[in-house]
């Protein structure tokens, strides 16, 4: 049920966050590390709620392939970002988006959108894409070159920073 989806992001965020927070402070406190030191915790306030929205959403992702509550929300976000996408020309991305956004619809109920394997790409997709939309030198012809590597350490917030 939806109710049960959103209540478990809140949950399971909220606990996240706070063990995360508590590990923070334990580093500032006990080895004075300034309070942006770990790259897991937002110390911004809109940060914060950025990450409890996304974690709302995930959350309430796999009832999308059935008419329900996160089906209407999901579409309906997709549907603002497409007309914005539209409204500034960015036609490539309007039909990507098009596309992933019916991909739901192309299973069955509990099926993939339920699954392991989309609980950890579809976070990495959201993580990555970002990041090489913004630095433009994430090379697609050959994924595993040394560059590519070293950007992708930069953006995945478990790997120790330099």
């Amino acid at each position: 049920m939806f109710r049960d989806h959103y209540i478990g992001g809140i949950v399971s965020y909220t606990v996240f966050f706070g063990v995360s927070m508590a590990v923070t402070q334990s580093g500032k406190f006990i080895l004075e590390k300034p309070l942006d030191w770990n790259p897991i915790v937002p110390v911004k306030l809109t940060e914060i709620a950025i990450c409890f929205a996304i974690a709302i959403l995930a959350s309430i992702w796999p009832d999308v392939d059935i008419k329900s509550t996160s089906q209407v929300i999901f579409y309906r976000l997709f549907a603002v970002v497409n007309i914005v996408l539209i409204f500034l020309k960015m036609y490539v991305y309007s039909a990507f988006l098009g596309f992933f956004a019916m991909l739901p619809m192309l299973g069955k109920h509990r099926g993939w959108t339920h699954s392991r394997i989309t609980m950890l790409l579809l976070p990495a997709i959201l993580t990555i894409a970002p990041y090489y939309l913004q630095n433009n030198t994430f090379k697609l012809t050959d994924l595993l070159i040394i560059e590519n590597l070293s950007q992708l350490k930069m953006i995945l917030p478990f790997i120790p920073r330099d």
